[in-house]
């Protein structure tokens, strides 16, 4: 039996040497992603910072925005400096993501593909490990919190029948004094939302509905949540009107997945979101209702109804062939 010759055995140990070096050689760019919290509520906006690094004259290209069924990642518009000051510029290996989260307990973040083109002209992509978030509820962390406090029980007290006597003439004189003014103005209290029609088109009844609810003096009685649930019922009904679809029904949650999967919602989710976060921030976690908050959100959603208007409106081509 012949023996292959020894430059040709060895030929083949450093061929396999360098196979197994290259396997084993890690790749030229990593990326990481860093979380500025580790533990969050639903929908508390907080930065995720992405860092590329690689070999000497790489470059690399970060995507505008990365989504998922729970979390999102956008890029936040740059800041607009003050007369005078300097702006602060990242390195051209690192990009801040503005994230949110809809999900509750342990929230993975959206991956981040970073594409990159090395000095050799040889391109390629990374992907950064995935970011595990710990999302809260909005309501407050003591179970003794969440529901009623603790009270006496009954105590009997005693009361006079005069005073009685007095309740019923109140209680009468007061009837008849609503009766009076109410026959004299003859209309309903201003503020009010306007009460559905069946037969007015959606987009007349929501507008009328908001200028009813702007004219009312909510935020003037402490009374900002009812504002707040006023204004989302308003925004909802239009878009289970518009769109054909249980919106009144949907949870926060089931209301922008539904949007996102609407041929004409994607464009919707933003609006609706900030509203909906900001009513339910209002209505279960005690939040604070400003009026400058709510003319904004009112003004958002007049903005949400005028833009899906426009979207079904019909083209000309299709006016003209009709």
């Amino acid at each position: 039996m012949k023996t292959a010759p020894a430059w040709i055995s060895r030929g083949f140990l450093c061929a396999l040497w360098v196979g197994v070096a290259q396997a084993d050689e890690p790749p030229p760019v990593q990326v990481a992603a860093r979380a500025s919290k580790a533990e969050v509520t639903v929908g508390e906006a907080f930065t995720v910072e992405v860092e590329a690094s690689g070999p000497a004259g790489t470059t690399f290209l970060f995507p505008p925005e990365a989504k998922s069924e729970n979390a999102e990642l956008a890029t936040p518009p740059p800041p607009s400096p003050a007369p005078g000051e300097a702006v602060t510029l990242l390195s051209a290996g690192r990009h801040v993501y503005e994230a949110r989260v809809f999900g509750l307990g342990e929230v993975t973040l959206p991956a981040v593909v970073v594409r990159y083109r090395l000095s050799d002209g040889k391109e390629g992509e990374a992907t950064a490990p995935a970011v595990a978030m710990k999302v809260g509820s909005l309501l407050p962390k003591d179970q003794q919190e969440h529901g009623l406090a603790d009270i006496r029980g009954p105590v009997g007290v005693g009361i006079a029948p005069v005073f009685w006597v007095a309740l019923g003439l109140g209680l009468l004189m007061a009837s008849g004094l609503a009766y009076l003014v109410g026959k004299r103005l003859g209309r309903k209290p201003p503020g009010l939302p306007v009460e559905p029609v069946a037969d007015q088109p959606p987009a007349d009844e929501a507008r009328l509905a908001m200028e009813a609810l702007a004219r009312g003096d909510h935020f003037a009685r402490g009374d900002g949540r009812g504002y707040y649930i006023a204004l989302a019922a308003i925004a909802k009904r239009y878009l289970e009107r518009r769109l054909g679809a249980p919106i009144l029904g949907m949870t926060t949650s089931e209301m922008l997945r539904h949007l996102r999967e609407s041929p004409h919602g994607s464009a919707l989710v933003a609006p609706m979101r900030d509203l909906a976060l900001a009513a339910d921030q209002v209505k279960f976690a005690k939040g604070e209702a400003l009026r400058a908050e709510g003319d904004r959100h009112l003004a958002a959603a007049r903005a949400l109804v005028d833009r899906l208007e426009a979207l079904l409106a019909p083209k000309p081509e299709e006016g003209k062939a009709a």
